[in-house]
């Protein structure tokens, strides 16, 4: 074997990590006791978990309800693939999971790390497809707290306890164990596979840093056949030896939901400005011949901290607000008015480079005036 990549998440941990089998106790335990409803939420990508999951909803007579669409896409892979064994008739729609009584239905969600549009988040704060978390049901954290969640997975047991709802996280029972090697587990898999090369991979560049102390002080290897990378370098390998030979730029791709092309980032640092500062279309009609404005500049502001318009009319439901705004967009008029009989013959002449003179005196006006920095679409209309 070359090189052998080997995951370093808990290369810091001594010993062995536990198998999957170890939480099945605590889950027959916990659904012995329940006598209301079960929420079970877990990373959808960790089968096992799921399978006990319904292996132990099996032996208690009770149905199991998929919440939340990565939950529900992954048992729909995995039972065609067979990775899931599933007993005919366990699994039931949420229409059916309202008609069934307390004792006899679990519902199994995503939101372990309690992201928002997740379906335990939204159950515990509000309507979920029509339910709720209540008094007496059950709910399981089955999963570790991701670092930089604590707060948000805190926010959320503090929610479900509102509920009046009895919650159960790993520090309370064994409900959860990590899908990461150990220190003793790294040991037999590099003694086994017994690789040239090994390169840590997956975790902090500390975990990757003990991960390769660990293998150089236990199993000794050669610090020069331990290669430590990190994300964008480029790592050459032959029979001899191993090496960073150069580095690219590393991005996140985003992709659109309807369909599978990639997105540029400019595309989506718009999008983004457009959602949290808003958007403005500024409309002007200029006389081809004269170059002087026809009408009144017109304003569509959308989401714009400070001032709403549509077709220049300010909107509000406060009175004085509706006054501010409304001054607001006879000033931006006004500037966009000054812009265009100041223009030179050159920017006359030039659309493009109009719109960007608008725009720019525009966009200081409101940045001045409040602040915001919405996206600015300018719209030059000739007669």
């Amino acid at each position: 074997m070359l090189a052998l990549l080997s995951d370093s998440t808990n290369a810091t941990v001594p010993g062995r990590t536990p198998s999957e089998r170890a939480v099945i106790p605590a889950f027959e335990e916990i659904f012995a006791e329940a006598r209301g409803r079960i929420i079970v939420a877990a990373f959808a990508s960790s089968i096992h978990r799921l399978q006990i999951v319904f292996d132990v909803a099996q032996q208690f007579n009770r149905k199991v309800c998929v919440l939340g669409r990565s939950m529900q896409k992954n048992v729909e892979i995995a039972d065609r693939l067979g990775y899931l064994d599933i007993h005919d008739g366990l699994l039931v729609g949420i229409n059916d999971a309202k008609h069934l009584s307390d004792d006899e239905i679990v519902f199994l969600v995503t939101g372990s790390q309690a992201e928002p549009r997740a379906a335990l988040y939204q159950m515990a704060t509000q309507v979920y497809k029509g339910l709720t978390i209540e008094e007496g049901d059950t709910v399981v954290l089955s999963a570790r707290i991701i670092p930089g969640n604590e707060r948000a997975i805190s926010k959320l047991i503090g929610f479900i306890y509102k509920r009046g709802a009895n919650i159960i996280e790993e520090k309370r029972r064994l409900i959860h164990v990590s899908g990461h090697a150990s220190q003793e587990d790294i040991r037999i898999m590099t003694e086994a596979v017994r690789p040239k090369f090994v390169v840590p991979i997956h975790g902090e560049y500390r975990m990757l840093f003990r991960h390769k102390e660990f293998v150089k002080n236990h199993l000794g290897y050669p610090e020069s056949n331990i290669i430590l990378i990190e994300n964008g370098d480029v790592l050459e390998l032959d029979g001899e030896r191993a090496a960073v030979v150069d580095r690219r730029e590393i991005k996140r791709t985003f992709i659109d939901d309807t369909g599978f092309e990639e997105i540029e980032y400019e595309t989506v640092r718009e999008r983004k400005k457009m959602a949290y500062e808003g958007m403005i279309t500024l409309v002007v009609t200029i006389n081809g011949e004269t170059g002087e404005m026809e009408t009144t500049p017109k304003i569509i502001a959308q989401g714009v901290r400070g001032f709403e318009s549509t077709n220049g009319a300010a909107q509000s439901l406060v009175p004085s607000l509706k006054s501010q705004a409304s001054t607001l967009v006879k000033d931006a008029q006004r500037i966009v008015a000054a812009a265009i009989a100041g223009a030179s013959k050159r920017m006359l002449a030039d659309e493009s480079l109009l719109k960007e003179h608008m725009r720019l005196e525009l966009k200081r006006f409101i940045q001045k005036e409040t602040g915001a920095r919405p996206v600015i679409v300018p719209v030059i209309q000739q007669i």
